[in-house]
């Protein structure tokens, strides 16, 4: 007969002789028999040394534990498995929690209002293009669940994040937004976000306050031609082909009500405003003159220091 000991020796050694990777989970828990109180259930885990799992091993006693009452000599055993929290990176908890984040965004919002302002548009044909995402949205609890569980980006992840529809507000942007529309001004939101989550983007904003409507608002998520149509002349990055749409009065935009609206006329676009360079038409990483951009009113620039072009 072999016994427990000489079990988990075979079970923990390859057939080769090396160490397995099994690990016995419940090693260290006392059985529930009073008379034999060594364990003779173990639950054994494999491959788990590099997903920081928390695990939690539980004996399930009778009702009754009296010896000749029990009805058997051994308890139920399980194990609890849970995935443990990893630290939170630095730019990450800084987005988050710190002061200076809500302070340069707000400032900057602040700023370009009043720049906004002091160029006097008129007519109701301009419009103040925006990025989405930590430019309106802030998407830092995505971040953070990535962090916590050690993972990074996925397509999958993220789109399910826009599902969710639980983004917040980037600090100062509702007040611009407002501002801009109280001085007769449109908003193109040109995000690279898919576009066939244009309806859940649309949904996140109104539940955060944003004001948009189909006469003042349009939201275009990216498609394939966006990137394909970059030729590094006339469409320097993914979201010049939009801002040129906008332009000419051909942007397809969302509609809640089905069918997406070509009718939104054309603008002139007075004011751009990411945290990204290439939220600026004809910038790349590669080739921005910051220099030029500082001094332009007309490009606004918040900081993101979780993810970006760089």
């Amino acid at each position: 007969m072999t016994s427990t000991t000489e079990l988990r020796r075979e079970i923990t050694s390859n057939s080769d002789g090396s160490e397995s990777s099994l690990i016995n989970a419940t090693e260290e828990i006392i059985g529930c028999h009073q008379y034999y109180p060594a364990p003779i259930d173990h639950i054994f885990l494999g491959n788990t040394q590099s997903l920081n799992l928390e695990t939690t091993p539980k004996m399930h006693k009778f009702a009754n534990m009296e010896p000749k009452q029990m009805l058997s000599d051994h308890c139920a055993l399980s194990l609890e498995i849970d995935a443990q929290s990893l630290p939170v990176t630095n730019a990450v908890k800084w987005l988050r929690t710190s002061k200076e984040y809500q302070y340069f965004t707000t400032k900057a919002y602040k700023q370009a209002g009043i720049d906004l302002a002091a160029m006097k548009p008129s007519g109701d044909d301009w419009v103040v293009v925006m990025d989405i995402d930590e430019t309106v949205l802030d998407n830092s609890q995505y971040q953070d669940n990535l962090d916590r569980k050690g993972l990074t980006y996925s397509s999958e992840t993220w789109d399910n994040w826009i599902k969710a529809e639980q983004a917040g507000l980037v600090p100062g942007v509702k007040t611009f937004i407002e501002g801009v529309l109280a001085q007769g001004g449109k908003l193109a939101l040109v995000t690279n976000r898919t576009r066939a989550l244009d309806n859940h983007t649309w949904r996140n904003l109104k539940a955060m306050g944003i004001p948009v409507t189909t006469e003042n608002t349009c939201l275009m998520g990216r498609v394939k031609e966006d990137k394909t149509s970059i030729d590094h002349d006339i469409i320097k990055n993914d979201k010049d082909l939009r801002r040129q749409q906008i332009q000419n009065g051909t942007a397809s935009c969302y509609n809640p009500a089905g069918k997406r609206q070509a009718s939104f006329a054309p603008q002139r676009i007075q004011m751009q405003v990411g945290d990204n360079i290439e939220d600026f038409a004809g910038v790349t990483q590669e080739h921005a003159d910051v220099p030029a951009i500082i001094v332009n009113k007309e490009l606004v620039l918040l900081p993101n220091p979780m993810y970006g072009s760089w």
